[in-house]
């Protein structure tokens, strides 16, 4: 059983954050959703809070059927409650995009090292909001010693500033009534309309997940029953080697599709002069091999990202 004080502390971040949003940004307050089990919890606890909120989804165009199944579904859910429930459409340069296109244009496969994917597909979706997300510290490493609410440094995560719940409920009380340039950032920010995050589960255990699943009947996404821990896009550079080849064995048309990508790479790498700096790249199926092996092939950690389209 999930702790109450954990339920109240959620509601409570998510009924902040949409003060903040109507106060600051005039706009509702945006709640993310992946198809994942913690979107599901973020979203339950959502409609529990009786704030007024509206649901995006940023399509990766790797997600998995089932995910999109998940998504849609939960979707036509929430429009049939009068909610806006939303899919944000990726783009490069002001053109529509996907995956593979993507990686032609990079020139580079996505890896630990770079993952343009992310910013392209999630991080760059919703924009000078307030955003609620379902992160959790429990997840990674990378996300320990963070915060309920943080802002991101005009865009950049390396610059993000983190605030506990308490603080930002304090700073917010009669921050709407003043004029003056106020010292905290978080104010400064939303008083600029500039991207504002709340993570009203961050502390919550995988457990706590679960079980706020289980004792609210939530219905989640079926590839939780077929042995997946995790979802999310398909033969993510994140991913462990043998969530990898699950991924290959489950879903053989998208490892097709990734070599396919990569052969056309490889053209357009030759016609701009790009050599093959790790001596791997014969073709398509040499690229994806080099990329699903992970750190066991040599280069794949510290390959030459110099010759990348950064824009």
């Amino acid at each position: 059983m999930v702790n109450s004080s954990k339920i109240e502390k959620a509601i409570e971040s998510l009924r902040i954050a949409e003060k903040i949003a109507n106060d600051f940004y005039n706009k509702p307050l945006v709640v993310t959703y992946s198809g994942g089990k913690d979107s599901d919890v973020l979203l339950d606890l959502a409609l529990k809070s009786g704030i007024k909120f509206e649901v995006s989804h940023s399509v990766t165009t790797v997600d998995a059927p089932q995910t999109n199944k998940h998504v849609n579904r939960t979707f036509k859910k929430l429009r049939d409650q009068g909610i806006n429930a939303y899919k944000r459409l990726p783009s490069y340069k002001g053109e529509s995009t996907n995956m593979f296109d993507l990686i032609v244009k990079k020139g580079i496969p996505p890896t630990r090292m770079i993952r343009y994917c992310c910013s392209v597909f999630k991080e760059s979706t919703e924009k000078n909001r307030v955003i609620a997300l379902g992160v959790r510290s429990a997840e990674s490493r990378n996300r320990k010693n963070r915060e309920v609410f943080s802002t991101w440094g005009n865009g950049n995560r390396n610059k993000a500033k983190y605030f506990s719940k308490e603080h930002v409920e304090e700073v917010f009380k009669d921050a709407k009534s003043h004029d003056e340039v106020w010292d905290c950032v978080i104010v400064t920010t939303a008083r600029k309309n500039k991207t504002i995050i709340v993570n009203p589960i961050y502390e919550w255990s995988d457990s706590d997940v679960w079980d706020y699943i289980n004792e609210n009947n939530i219905e989640y996404n079926e590839l939780y029953n077929m042995g997946y821990k995790r979802v999310g896009c398909i033969l993510c550079p994140l991913a462990k080697r043998s969530e990898k080849q699950r991924d290959m064995i489950t879903f053989p048309s998208y490892r097709k599709r990734y070599i396919k990508a990569f052969e056309k790479m490889l053209e357009v790498r030759k016609q701009k002069g790009k050599d093959d700096t790790t001596g791997a790249w014969k073709d398509g199926e040499a690229v994806f091999r080099w990329w699903i092996e992970d750190k066991n092939v040599e280069g794949q950690m510290s390959f030459d990202f110099t010759n990348i389209d950064k824009e």
